[in-house]
């Protein structure tokens, strides 16, 4: 199975919208099935952005859902609906989907709507 940014993306925050500190569950995302949510769960607990402990043997069903700090500070990078959609673009221009290259297109994008309004690297 591809990745999916925008399942990814909606999946995070979906986590960071849910009450409670932790979850008993990995929510449902509209329009994606269950599986394609859960594969993609998985790879974020893989990359350290959100964490999970199983509950069953088969490792299906999930219990403490929560978004890490560094899932946090990510999903802070491509919050904004433009910053996501001009990252996307540039994502799609060199074919490099991985979320180092996406969290760094995304800085970009902010640090030139920062020196856009007068705030430069020099804070």
């Amino acid at each position: 199975m591809k990745r999916n940014p925008d399942l990814i993306r909606d999946l995070m925050l979906a986590l960071e919208a849910a009450e409670g500190a932790e979850l008993l569950r990995v929510p449902d995302v509209s329009g994606y099935p269950r599986h394609e949510i859960d594969h993609h769960f998985r790879l974020l607990v893989e990359a350290g952005l959100a964490s999970a402990a199983h509950v069953s043997s088969d490792g299906r069903r999930w219990v403490a859902v929560r978004l890490t700090w560094s899932g946090h500070d990510w999903l802070d990078t491509i919050r904004d609906g433009r910053v996501w959609i001009h990252t996307k673009a540039a994502m799609k221009k060199t074919g490099f989907w991985s979320l180092e290259t996406m969290g760094v297109i995304a800085r970009s994008i902010i640090l030139e709507r920062l020196e856009a309004l007068g705030i430069g690297p020099n804070l």
